[in-house]
């Protein structure tokens, strides 16, 4: 949904672009249609194993963009259904967020980049709805998450892509991956968006200096092998 969302930005053939939005209602019709509180549908925070169901509500941000699109209500009803939620199962990290009592490595699901993910798509469900509440999270968040996870090179999170303390526990040995990429990429995103909201180049800054030590440097110029198969660690 969020690739051919992102599509259609830059797409110039309009017949291409209608065929896309047609492909896509297809797509979120059949989720809304198997998806929700009504008794015969899933809860989306019944939807995974995974993280607390975060990778599920990480569909919010797709789902507002095709409100924004076709401007049908249903989809914009479905986003507010996915934000009453909570983003995770038993935990509601739009809440927490918004308290700003806490962390996000203590909310209770803490895999990075979904959880930047959904945050991203609280920042689309405040700029379709103007609920200031929405807006005040995201920024609490992430502000914290600046505070306790960005490391010395410009990434989150020390232990895989898992929000830890990263800010603390980046001198820690870490026999494993660290600071992914995965998570690298969502930050640079999730930067951009909270410029859109805020008009605060502090977001600029911290895009850029990611993108130069991290995103930059984990190109693999030399196509040399990291890891083998067998996860035996092998020169660069």
């Amino acid at each position: 949904l969020l690739g051919f969302e992102y599509f259609i930005e830059i797409c110039r053939d309009e017949e291409l672009k209608e065929k896309i939005i047609t492909a896509l209602c297809k797509h979120l019709d059949y989720i809304i249609e198997h998806v929700g509180d009504e008794p015969q549908k899933i809860p989306i925070n019944k939807t995974s194993q995974y993280w607390k169901c975060l990778n599920s509500s990480s569909i919010l941000q797709p789902v507002v963009k095709l409100y924004n699109l076709t401007k049908e209500q249903r989809y914009l009803d479905f986003a507010s259904y996915i934000v009453k939620e909570g983003g995770a199962d038993g935990i509601n990290i739009f809440e927490l967020a918004y308290q700003d009592e806490i962390p996000p490595y203590q909310y209770g699901a803490p895999k990075a980049y979904e959880m930047m993910s959904c945050f991203e798509g609280l920042a689309e469900y405040y700029l379709s709805t103007g609920i200031e509440k929405w807006k005040t999270a995201v920024i609490n968040f992430s502000k914290k998450l600046i505070e306790t996870e960005y490391t010395a090179i410009g990434c989150l999170g020390t232990t895989h892509e898992m929000l830890d303390f990263g800010a603390a526990r980046q001198t820690v040995f870490y026999d494993g991956a660290s600071q992914e990429t995965c998570v690298c990429v969502t930050f640079i995103n999730f930067c951009k968006t909270l410029f859109e909201i805020t008009g605060d180049t502090y977001y600029l800054d911290k895009m850029e200096y990611t993108f130069h030590n991290v995103y930059l440097g984990a190109f693999n110029y030399e196509h040399k092998i990291c890891f083998e198969r067998s996860n035996v660690r092998t020169s660069i």
